[in-house]
């Protein structure tokens, strides 16, 4: 096990199409793919793209913020 696999949220078990989260540009992750990035790991939502079939716990603040936020505004 290297250093950056250490720091991975999950391993990739199939290949998937993602959005950079920051420039929005199409891209594709392999099998085998260290995810590190929350913003990444949140899009792949099928439990089979990661190993062991089940996706990595993901915290969900933001959009419970943002859902608070609106209903404060009502």
């Amino acid at each position: 096990m290297t250093a950056h696999d250490s720091q991975a949220i999950g391993i990739l078990a199939a290949a998937v199409h993602v959005l950079h989260p920051v420039e929005r540009v199409p891209l594709i992750l392999t099998a085998g793919t260290p995810v590190t990035d929350p913003a990444i790991a949140e899009q792949i939502t099928n439990p089979d793209c990661w190993e062991g079939g089940e996706p990595p716990s993901r915290p969900s603040t933001a959009k419970a913020t943002r859902k608070s936020a609106k209903s404060a505004d009502s």
